[in-house]
């Protein structure tokens, strides 16, 4: 499948979770949506099938292990054998897990920081020459609480923090044809790596002006609204609730 005339929309880490929902969201307005995954196999490939039984030829899936140089080298000559159209890049994969500053390692900075910061970074160059042919966007995924430290998670928050500063200095640099923009989710959903007791997730949440976490849905809403806001560039957009600091 080679993907030529419908709008094109590349999710990183598109398979499950926050990801999935921005690839259903974009399925849902027509684009042909490209769907990176690393471990999500099982996920992906079910949902390349509902998305192609909706509508045939509609959604491909893309493996690569960002990790890698050279897989992540590979995934971008994927796309574009895939494609010769991109509309807009989401860059929402992700590793978050704690770094205790007692504990962290050389290997958990590497980790976080190839993943959060420095493959979105390739990945805009890689894909800048097809933005810049369809007046595309780049959606980068943060985190609300970036600005204010995540106590144990110095080294994730550090790198969204780059990602964010990323996303501001691009804007810049690749306008007018490119527009650049981050959305910050705040609670959506329950962090995989590590259990939180409920009386813990009810302090978080009272820590909302709404009073309820969010859902996986309310990202994918935003990041939308960015991509068809065509005034606005250079922006980290919380979508938190009304978290307080």
């Amino acid at each position: 499948m080679r993907m030529e005339n419908s709008k094109v929309a590349l999710i990183t880490g598109g398979a499950k979770r926050i990801g999935e929902s921005i690839s259903r969201a974009f399925h849902a307005k027509g684009y042909e949506v490209l769907i990176h995954f690393n471990n999500s196999s099982d996920e992906s490939e079910n949902l390349e099938a509902e998305l192609n039984g909706m509508r045939n030829n509609s959604c491909k899936t893309l493996y690569g292990n960002f990790f890698d140089k050279e897989s992540t080298k590979g995934f971008s000559l994927d796309v574009l054998s895939a494609t010769n159209r991109m509309d807009v890049l989401v860059n929402n994969a992700s590793t978050f897990f704690p770094t205790r500053l007692e504990e962290a390692s050389d290997d958990n900075l590497n980790n976080l920081f190839q993943i959060n910061a420095f493959v979105p970074f390739f990945l805009i160059k890689s894909f800048a020459p097809l933005l810049k042919e369809s007046l595309g966007s780049v959606i980068n995924i943060s985190d609300a609480m970036v600005g204010s430290g995540i106590k144990e998670y110095s080294l994730y928050a550090a790198a969204k923090a780059s990602l964010e500063s990323l996303t501001k200095s691009l804007s810049k640099e690749l306008a007018p044809s490119i527009r650049v923009n981050c959305v910050a989710p705040g609670i959506i959903l329950w962090p995989e790596v590590e259990e939180l007791s409920d009386e813990d997730k009810d302090k978080l949440i009272k820590k909302t002006s709404l009073q309820r976490a969010g859902s996986p849905e309310d990202i994918a809403n935003a990041v939308i609204m960015i991509h068809e806001s065509n005034y606005m560039t250079g922006q980290i957009l919380n979508v938190d609730g009304g978290r307080e600091s």
